[in-house]
């Protein structure tokens, strides 16, 4: 089996690999070719010097395509109360996604504060600061991108978000809504106690605290919900909902325009979603775990119903390809698996030059090796240029 690449006129040859071309049809191909940094028709490519690798017998498939992550966020305040220096934060999250394949990511800020972390308001400017400056100097390997996930109970949310853009062009906005009682957090006494181990806080005052994320939830959840849906609208954004729980949240997020809902938390949300044509994406740490971290829906039975478009890291980066590796020792069909982290989160994202290997196509691709449910990423390749590993 041989597959062929060609860039920059230089026409280089894969033998013994598998290249799984299209995931959403289950298309394969023993040859690929790419230049200029775009796949190519094999009989349209240029052949000049030719250099020969054995791919021994591994697995080639499209960038893995993140659409959030929260990985920069502790990049950037490593521990509570300690920042890290923006650029140095920037050049070890790219190492982290780009060691894990994912060619695209969505690096998710919080506009507002949670219940949870209050300290995420000073985060913003560090954050888009870094993603910015490192993007427009061009030190990163990744496409790095901008998903800011707005926190509907924060009164500061919105002259935050609509001060943010009148200067910063997000390329996916989410809404948020950690008020304790539904979703997440559906025991407010849990939080009570998080907050009281976690924070220091007395019970009293976490008490209070959790009455006054209810509050605003309540009174100015929904307006905060629809002024986020509109600047995602005028922006030609994809926009989600988060950790939708009833069938009245799906019904709510499709009415504000949402694109996908991401993390539903019940299988009753899950199925609701998808009979009402709103795709969901659901956390791969839940995957690769086997549960939910907060005791939500199992990822997995829901994948294997056929419920679920993308996979997300959510707060691991690896997570996406070992979640791929480990559905695929549990029986899910290898195209299937992997058009999870490929072409699934490409379509919600509109991204329509990546995810598959087709020509046209952004020639970003990973080689991996697959064993015991775990994957090694061997080497990794963006717009045709060999960036992580090595190709033989």
């Amino acid at each position: 089996m041989v597959v062929i690449f060609t860039v920059l006129q230089v026409e280089m040859f894969i033998r013994n690999a598998r290249i799984l071309v299209d995931p959403e049809a289950g298309l394969w191909s023993d040859e690929l070719h790419w230049q200029d940094g775009a796949i190519v028709d094999a009989s349209s490519s240029d052949k000049g010097d030719r250099q020969a690798f054995d791919g021994g017998g591994d697995l080639f498939i499209p960038g893995v395509i993140d659409l959030h992550t929260d990985a920069l966020e502790g990049r950037l305040m490593p521990r509570p109360g300690v920042d890290w220096p923006g650029r140095a934060a920037m050049l070890a999250h790219d190492s982290d996604v780009i060691g894990a394949g994912v060619t695209t990511s969505f690096n998710a800020v919080a506009i507002g504060t949670s219940s949870r972390k209050p300290e995420r308001m000073a985060l913003i400017e560090p954050f888009v600061q870094a993603v910015q400056s490192a993007r427009a100097e061009k030190v990163l390997r990744a496409d790095h991108r901008l998903h800011f996930r707005c926190e509907v109970t924060d009164p500061l949310m919105p002259e935050t978000l609509e001060a943010l853009l009148e200067r910063v062009h997000p390329d996916a906005m989410s809404i948020m809504d950690h008020a304790p009682g539904k979703r997440q957090v559906r025991d407010v006494e849990d939080m009570v106690q998080w907050m009281v181990a976690r924070r220091g806080e007395t019970a009293d005052r976490a008490r209070a605290f959790a009455a006054d994320f209810i509050r605003e939830s309540e009174e100015n959840g929904a307006a905060r919900s629809l002024l986020v849906a509109e600047h995602a609208r005028g922006l030609g954004i994809a926009l989600a909902t988060h950790d939708d729980e009833t069938p009245e949240h799906v019904a709510f997020a499709n009415a504000i325009g949402a694109h996908y809902a991401e993390f539903p938390v019940t299988r009753l949300a899950a199925e609701a979603a998808v009979a009402s044509g709103l795709p969901t994406t659901m956390g791969a740490p839940n995957v690769v775990r086997g549960q939910s971290s907060g005791g939500n829906v199992d990822a997995r039975s829901l994948i294997h119903e056929g419920l679920v478009t993308a996979l997300l890291s959510d707060y691991v980066p690896s997570s996406q390809l070992h979640a791929v590796a480990r559905l695929i020792n549990e029986g899910l069909d290898e195209a299937r698996a992997v058009s999870l982290v490929t072409d699934g989160p490409a379509a919600l994202a509109r991204l329509s030059d990546r995810g598959k290997l087709l020509p046209g196509k952004r020639a970003d691709f990973v080689r991996l090796s697959l064993r015991g449910g775990f994957a090694q990423v061997k080497g990794v390749w963006v717009a045709g240029h060999p960036v992580c590993g090595m190709p033989q």
